[in-house]
């Protein structure tokens, strides 16, 4: 009879704990808060039961190098629902290191290198260290650090015509579930670097919850003003976490001529330019063109058709920004160029294509 009462009761307590354990569960996403010390610590804790007061013992180990890091968090509150440890009992958390050379890195910069790691998450009730175990989950994920974002277009230091420029950079790689972007756009003001005026000046564009590597120019924001200079940067996020940074490019606006004060309707695609008769040529040649490739100077020749025999030297120098470009090609001061001419333009576009533009010319009014 009293085997029987003993059985029992090992039965009734096994079931206890099991139940105990089903009430807690831990959501921990390894590729994103495995990566740091301060984030490991943010491991999401579900509690399906009552208010718990409970401390959590997390040891974190490498394949290689065994375990690298224990960290105790002392008692707080489990509310009903999903929760964290509170700021004031990570605060308060004990941090022990290994002796090992892995651990000593993580020491020194508070973040995890290339390894195969284990994390693995004890949840005890109360506050004795002898207190019965809530909760265990071991989370496994071999790391890899995130590359350098990469900005992409406007490209640094460069002078562009567009007063709503699109702005592009390269994804987070690793990719993460979720990653979102914020791209931050300020103007640089007089005798300010990049940096200070990211941090100190009001932002033009604040744009969050980006999905892709790429912004075009939010509608509602005010266009660029011609001769500043702007500094931008992107950030990438999972939920609220950043999970890395950009460089910081600056950029101005400016051409070598002004071609806002010209009628949209002056640069003509260059290919549909090209399909047509004689362009005539007002002391210059307008034309637009779509550069999906870096920055570069444009290749182009100019020929006399009317006579063969007479050369065409000193032509502009006419530098292409990725994207879209307005091109103005003035000629008014070349004495290469008589009234009433015919000639032909040569031009190699970044993609290596070829075309031929005709054009007759004629003195600027």
């Amino acid at each position: 009879m009293k085997k029987g009462i003993n059985i029992l009761l090992t039965t009734l307590f096994g079931m206890f704990c099991l139940q105990a354990k089903a009430q807690f569960s831990f959501a921990f996403m390894p590729e994103v808060q495995g990566r740091s010390i301060d984030n490991i610590c943010k491991v999401r804790i579900s509690n399906a039961g009552s208010v718990t007061t409970a401390r959590l013992h997390i040891v974190v180990t490498e394949a290689n190098a065994g375990a690298v890091v224990t960290i105790d968090i002392p008692q707080f509150q489990l509310m009903p629902g999903v929760n964290t440890a509170t700021p004031a009992a990570v605060y308060q958390a004990t941090v022990n290191f290994s002796t090992n050379k892995l651990a000593t890195i993580i020491r020194q910069s508070g973040y995890f290198p290339t390894g195969d790691y284990e994390y693995c998450f004890q949840l005890y009730e109360g506050t004795d260290h002898s207190s019965p175990l809530l909760a265990e989950q071991c989370f496994n994920y071999e790391l890899e650090p995130f590359s350098n974002m990469q900005l992409i277009q406007p490209y640094d230091e460069d002078a562009i015509c567009d007063k709503r420029p699109s702005f592009n950079w390269q994804p987070l790689i690793p990719a993460v579930n979720g990653v979102e972007y914020r791209l931050l756009l300020v103007e640089v003001k007089d005798r300010q670097q990049p940096v200070e005026a990211l941090r100190m000046n009001l932002a033009i564009i604040n744009q969050r919850q980006i999905p892709m590597p790429m912004l075009l120019y939010p509608s509602i924001a005010s266009e660029l003003v011609e001769g500043k200079q702007y500094a931008w940067q992107v950030s990438a996020f999972q939920h609220e976490l950043l999970l890395a940074q950009s460089e910081i490019w600056s950029f101005t606006v400016g051409c070598e001529r002004d071609s806002t004060k010209l009628p949209a309707e002056a640069f003509r695609n260059l290919e549909d330019l090209t399909r047509g008769n004689f362009y005539i040529a007002r002391g210059q040649v307008l034309f637009s063109i779509q550069n999906t490739y870096a920055a570069t100077d444009l290749v182009y020749a100019i020929r006399c058709l009317t006579k063969p025999e007479q050369a065409v030297k000193k032509l502009p120098v006419v530098h292409v920004v990725k994207g879209y470009n307005q091109i103005i090609i003035d000629l008014s001061d070349n004495s290469s160029f008589k009234d009433g001419y015919y000639y032909i333009m040569d031009v190699t576009l970044p993609d290596g294509s070829r075309k031929q533009l005709r054009f007759i010319y004629k003195q600027a009014e």
